[in-house]
């Protein structure tokens, strides 16, 4: 298939999405926990914070080979800081867990190398479009979910149950990666060996 959504089966790819409910957690577990809005300010603006700077850090500090290399093992782990919500921390715990996941977003560079390298140059553009619409509203579903859970459950159990359903999102995703990858390169070696056994068998002839 030659449209934008028939190329994005390979590798590069796998949008490996992360559904933070965060979003719509914070007033509500800082209601929780019985702490003021200063302490909402910082439960928000923890992860952004975190975001930026794994993102300028991977970007400054990694070359384009690492930040490839470190996607698998970064985003199987960047939900599992928010499994600390199962003990109901206060403010500078939930704050720091929030900062690590933030963090962990260093990933999202090697994942756009791949995407740009899967991608025809003459379809980016739709792809694009196609992944970050699918992003976006995976995203605003799992914010959706978290709100009306937390209508049901404590917040800081909505908030783990998220990461342990999330990190096993992102597995079952780099696991079907790995699957791809392992297809694609049987199939890359097959026609290899064909090419190889025609050019002997023209050599032979002759």
């Amino acid at each position: 298939m030659d449209g934008s959504t028939g190329r994005l089966g390979g590798p590069g790819n796998r949008c490996i999405a992360r559904i933070s409910p965060w979003a719509a957690t914070p007033a509500p577990y800082a209601d929780q926990i019985g702490v003021g809005t200063a302490a909402v300010g910082l439960l928000m603006c923890a992860m952004p914070v975190g975001h930026i700077a794994g993102e300028v850090w991977a970007g400054s500090a990694l070359g384009p080979r690492t930040r490839e290399r470190i996607v698998v093992p970064v985003a199987a782990v960047c939900l599992l800081p928010l499994a600390l919500y199962a003990v109901r921390p206060g403010v500078p715990l939930a704050v720091l867990a929030l900062v690590l996941t933030g963090l962990a977003s260093a990933y999202t560079l090697g994942l756009d190398q791949w995407f740009v390298k899967a991608v025809p140059e003459e379809l980016r553009g739709r792809a694009m479009t196609v992944m970050t619409a699918g992003m976006m509203t995976v995203q605003g579903v799992g914010m959706a979910v978290a709100g009306a859970a937390a209508e049901f459950f404590p917040v800081h159990q909505v908030v783990a149950g998220f990461a342990v359903v999330g990190t096993a999102s992102v597995l079952v995703l780099l696991a079907e990666i790995r699957r791809t990858e392992v297809r694609e390169g049987g199939s890359r070696g097959s026609k290899t060996t064909e090419a190889r056994d025609g050019d002997v068998r023209d050599m032979t002839g002759r």
